[in-house]
């Protein structure tokens, strides 16, 4: 894993979104038969905040301000809460809608952007619902968090923790 500077973020975020399943070697599943990726970004302070999850393991998460985490999917710890995360979002796949381009990320709101072999899906709802348990993406805001958990304790243990 890798801190990368401010620059990296939108780089390796247009990458993504401009990625296709087959360019990670995907293919539709019986536990992810739509999903093949997502990203859930918010804003913390003055920082915007993507995290990633790949169906092949990828995980990674980029700070806009400078610095994230790159190939978290390196510990299996990580690979286990992003598969989670991608079968949740799976099992919610109505609550997103198509779209062209992610939905900006503002204060106050947590934004998923999910990418699907059909397209593009999104979907928002207010930080202080989704943390009440009050809006339908709640479970994936806190696999989320998960997610993110595990990616701070394989940084905090090193390469091979």
């Amino acid at each position: 894993m890798s801190d990368k500077p401010a620059d990296g973020m939108p780089a390796l975020r247009a990458m993504l979104l401009r990625s296709k399943p087959a360019d990670y070697g995907l293919a539709a599943t019986t536990e992810l038969p739509r999903v093949w990726g997502a990203m859930m970004e918010m804003r913390i302070g003055k920082a915007d905040v993507s995290l990633v999850a790949v169906a092949e393991g990828s995980t990674s998460l980029y700070f806009s301000t400078g610095g994230g985490v790159i190939g978290g999917g390196e510990h299996e710890t990580v690979r286990v809460a992003n598969r989670k995360l991608l079968v949740v979002i799976e099992k919610l796949y109505p609550a997103f809608v198509l779209r062209e381009a992610p939905l900006a990320v503002m204060t106050g709101a947590v934004s998923f952007a999910v990418f699907t072999y059909e397209g593009l899906r999104v979907a928002r709802d207010s930080e202080e619902s989704v943390q009440l348990k009050k809006s339908p993406l709640w479970p994936a805001y806190y696999v989320g968090q998960e997610v993110i958990t595990a990616l701070r304790l394989a940084t905090e243990r090193g390469p091979h923790g």
